[in-house]
């Protein structure tokens, strides 16, 4: 099975970050050969797990059946494919409405499940379905709407095989949208904060992911707890264990009060496993490489479980 990885060109990510979906700014790296079966299509899928953190699409082959071929590839799309690690990149439930094609142009009605999408999600939804329907002899563009209405705040109404760009030299970014967990400011418990960030080419999601948190909160109801000067030395994922290396500021700045620290905790590892992409089910902190024996009365020493009975309170 060939290999893609897609990528957004940065001279249009701060459109897409204002919550355009720029489609032209997608870019697919080419793998190695593989014989094309007999009637078969490549079917493209969104990537999951952990290698999504540096491939977001791939494809696998699928012999289309029924007299309506490009219907028959849309539908591929929208159902769960045979490959394990991949993933329909529409949500559970989105049906095909309609499908025509004319003068080069198909267009595809699907069903209100598919509004539902927006920012990356939607561009790489966009983007397998495109790929997957510009294969059919006469198929130039693919127009997508949800219930018979455009889909706002898109750049591209249409979009072709050409607009999903061969990678060219400069900088490339991902813009990734991630939930943050943050202490509330009146001291009850973790609320979330959902936002845009870019994912610098070299970086991982992971990582990306924890910068953010870095960061602090941008609402006022929420407050950010952790130390100055903390700096993330490594983070990885294997085997659904997320080890963090932080700097000696983090243990030296923990705040004094238990509830405060303990919140603080949790804001890191519920953050992290609440990643869908990166399947996190338990947080290792370690401070300079070493292991660190409490946190607000919270054995660290091991991975940690996440606790979403904060984000209840």
């Amino acid at each position: 099975m060939r290999r893609y990885e897609l990528q957004r060109n940065s001279g249009l990510l701060l459109a897409l970050c204002a919550g355009l979906l720029l489609l032209s700014a997608c870019a697919l790296v080419e793998g190695g050969e593989e014989t094309q079966p007999q009637g078969a299509y490549r079917v493209y899928y969104a990537v999951t797990g952990e290698q999504a953190t540096v491939q977001v699409v791939d494809w696998e082959y699928r012999v289309p059946t029924g007299e309506d071929t490009a219907s028959a590839l849309a539908e591929l799309v929208l159902s769960q494919p045979e490959t394990a690690g991949l993933a329909s990149p529409a949500p559970s439930g989105t049906r095909l409405l309609s499908c025509q094609q004319e003068d080069g142009q198909l267009r595809l009605d699907l069903s209100e499940q598919y509004g539902g999408l927006s920012g990356v999600d939607l561009t790489v939804a966009n983007s397998c379905l495109t790929l997957t329907l510009c294969q059919l002899e006469g198929v130039e563009e693919v127009y997508i709407t949800v219930e018979g209405e455009a889909i706002p705040y898109q750049t591209l109404r249409t979009m072709g095989a050409d607009d999903v760009l061969l990678p060219g030299t400069g900088e490339t970014e991902l813009t990734v949208s991630v939930g943050l967990c943050f202490p509330r400011a009146d001291g009850g418990g973790l609320g979330i904060e959902y936002r845009d960030v870019v994912q610098n080419e070299g970086d991982t999601m992971a990582s990306t992911v924890f910068t953010a948190l870095l960061e602090g909160p941008r609402y006022q109801e929420l407050s950010g707890l952790m130390p100055e000067g903390t700096k993330l030395r490594g983070i990885s994922v294997e085997g659904g264990v997320c080890t963090v290396n932080l700097s000696s500021e983090f243990l030296a700045g923990l705040p004094k009060e238990e509830q405060a620290a303990r919140l603080l905790l949790y804001s890191i590892v519920d953050t992290l496993c609440m990643q869908e992409k990166l399947s996190i089910s338990t947080v290792q902190l370690l401070s300079d490489g070493h292991a660190i024996e409490s946190i607000g009365g919270v054995p660290a020493s091991m991975p940690l479980e996440p606790d979403w009975t904060l984000l209840e309170s």
